[in-house]
């Protein structure tokens, strides 16, 4: 699984590991990324299907959302 910078979210972790974090759910559904109904899609798979580059998603992710502990 890769990481970028530091932050926690792994472009082979699941919608559902990282939408319950808080501020992830507002950068998914900012950036086009249904995170409902049960989406097993990885951040990789997400990014994919709705265009946005996977670097500039976790990017985003990084800045908004702290890393677990």
């Amino acid at each position: 699984m890769a990481h970028h910078r530091g932050c926690g979210h792994g472009s082979g972790a699941a919608l559902p590991d990282v939408a319950h974090r808080p501020r992830a759910l507002d950068v998914l559904k900012a950036s086009g990324i249904n995170h409902c109904c049960g989406a097993q899609l990885t951040l990789r798979e997400a990014a994919t299907a709705t265009g946005v580059p996977l670097e500039t998603l976790l990017a985003t992710l990084s800045e908004a959302v702290p890393p677990p502990h």
